[in-house]
């Protein structure tokens, strides 16, 4: 199993350094940056001679999948950007969080909203993923961030009802948590879960929420990695808060580098 770290550009050099397989990246940013920008990227990625093999953070909140203002020449032209680029350096996961453009404006209904993320999914963001060899992800996401799709089968289920083979869900220990899906559920969807986010669920750390992993922290991480390695997930990416990312970077993969 692949090791990675959520970061940007300025953390690429730390990231390799502290030994990750890769980095997970913002696909908005591959999206969106300029053309010097985003050669920078790349650039910094081969001197660091570290990969780039995820990507989150899929849609800005204004690009609205549900409800009924959806411009989807708007998202083809930007979506076909960023897979350009997604591709070239190596991106083989998308992760579709993305709340801001998923939940379900007021008033609309759930059974709508459900039918628009499906053809999003399946009409646009999967078929243009396709063509360069990118698999799309639901991320569940904790009520407070979205009021739609927030158990990891609720994503596995959407993932099915898709049935596209480059089409699955994702697990993030701390939506998870904070849901009450269990390690057994991760268990249960062997092939249809693809990619899983890794931090400490219950940091409170002078106010932040999921936190780097710390060698004293007394979270059992372990029950997490064991189901991981049950269904053979490839890669888990630390998604997590710092004031200090090159400290809690180092310490962290020493934690990840006991389970994996």
């Amino acid at each position: 199993m692949k090791i990675g770290v959520c970061c940007g550009f300025d953390n690429i050099a730390v990231a390799a350094e502290c030994g990750y397989d890769y980095i997970e990246t913002n696909f908005r940013n591959l999206a969106e940056s300029s053309e010097e920008e985003y050669e920078k990227f790349r650039a910094e990625l081969i001197t660091n001679n570290i990969t780039c093999e995820a990507a989150n953070c899929f849609l800005p909140g204004s690009m609205k999948v549900t409800g009924e203002n959806t411009d989807y020449d708007a998202i083809k032209k930007y979506l076909s950007i960023g897979y350009k680029r997604a591709a070239e350096v190596g991106i083989k996961v998308v992760v579709f969080g993305s709340g801001g453009a998923r939940s379900i404006p007021d008033g609309y209904s759930y059974k709508d909203a459900i039918k628009d993320i499906i053809t999003f999914v399946k009409d646009y963001a999967a078929p243009m993923a396709a063509e360069y060899g990118i698999d799309i992800v639901f991320e569940p996401l904790c009520k407070p961030e979205s009021n739609i799709i927030n158990t990891i089968k609720e994503g596995a289920m959407l993932a099915s009802a898709i049935d596209m083979p480059n089409v699955g869900t994702l697990g993030d220990l701390y939506h998870m948590y904070v849901e009450g899906d269990t390690y057994d559920d991760v268990r249960e969807l062997k092939g249809i879960f693809r990619h899983a986010h890794m931090s400490n669920p219950v940091s409170d750390d002078e106010g932040k929420k999921r936190t780097f992993m710390k060698q004293s922290d007394t979270f059992d991480y372990k029950v997490f990695f064991d189901a991981l390695k049950y269904i053979d997930c490839e890669r888990v990416s630390i998604e997590a808060s710092t004031d200090n990312f090159e400290a809690d970077a180092r310490e962290s993969i020493k934690v990840m580098n006991l389970y994996k």
